[in-house]
C-alpha cells in the first residue's frame, strides 16, 4: 500500500482571524443591550419587592403599636416638602436608617420595645463609600442604584398623603409611601411618563 504524502496543518492566515473577531465583536454587540436589560430589569423587580415590602413592615408596625415607627409628629405632612419625608427630596429630610432599625427589630428611641423583627434586611453590596442594594454599616436601605429608599409617613395620623408636587393635595388616602429614586436616582411625577426636562420617569413606588 502507497502511503499517503504528509500534508503540514495549515493554521488561520490574518485576514480569516480578523473575520473571526469581527464576528464575535458584533455578536458581543448584539447581545450586549440584551443582557443589560435583563440586569436592569431584575434590578426594578428587586426594587419593587424592597418598596412592597418596607411599606408592609410600616404597616404592620402600624398594626402592632398603634402608631408609626418614629417620634416625629407634623401637623402637615400632606405637603411634597414636609418633616413625613424620610430621605425625601427637600434637603432637611431626615435618613430612613431610623426607621430601618426599628423595623428590624432594634428598641430604637424606645420605639420598638418588645423588639420584634417587621422588616427582614439584607447586607448591602458595593463599596463602603458606595453601598447599593442592602443595608449598609451607616444603617440606610439602599436601592440597587445605590439611593437610600425615601419613606414617607402620615406624621399628622389624617390618613392623606402627597407623593409629588401634584395639583390635589393629600391625595393618597395611606399611612405611608415608600420609593425607589430609580436609575435616575431622581425624584419624579409618577403620573406622567416623562418629566419637564424630557426625563423618562422611572420612580418605583408602593402604591402602584
Amino acid at each position: 500500500m502507497t502511503a499517503l504524502p504528509y500534508r503540514k496543518s495549515k493554521g488561520f492566515t490574518l485576514i480569516e482571524l480578523l473575520i473571526v473577531i469581527a464576528i464575535i465583536g458584533i455578536l458581543m454587540a448584539l447581545l450586549f443591550p440584551a443582557v443589560t436589560g435583563v440586569i436592569e430589569a431584575a434590578r426594578k423587580a428587586k426594587a419593587k419587592n424592597d418598596v412592597v415590602q418596607l411599606a408592609i413592615a410600616v404597616k404592620g408596625y402600624e398594626t402592632e403599636y398603634g402608631k408609626l415607627p418614629t417620634a416625629v409628629v407634623s401637623p402637615d405632612d400632606g405637603a411634597e416638602a414636609s418633616q413625613g419625608w424620610f430621605q425625601g427630596p427637600n434637603t432637611g429630610s431626615q435618613y430612613n436608617n431610623e426607621i430601618v432599625k426599628v423595623l428590624m427589630g432594634e428598641d430604637y428611641n424606645g420605639l420598638n420595645p418588645r423588639k420584634i423583627v417587621f422588616l427582614e434586611g439584607r447586607p448591602s453590596k458595593g463599596a463602603t463609600n458606595k453601598p447599593k442594594d442592602g443595608i449598609a454599616a451607616d444603617g440606610m436601605f439602599y436601592d440597587p442604584w445605590g439611593t437610600p429608599y425615601a419613606i414617607k409617613m402620615d406624621t399628622s395620623y389624617n390618613t392623606a398623603l402627597e407623593y409629588y408636587d401634584t395639583n390635589q393635595k393629600n391625595n393618597f388616602r395611606t399611612t405611608v409611601i415608600t420609593i425607589s429614586f430609580g436609575p435616575n436616582m431622581i425624584q419624579q411625577d409618577t403620573s406622567k411618563t416623562v418629566d419637564s426636562s424630557g426625563k423618562k420617569v422611572d420612580d418605583i413606588v408602593s402604591f402602584q
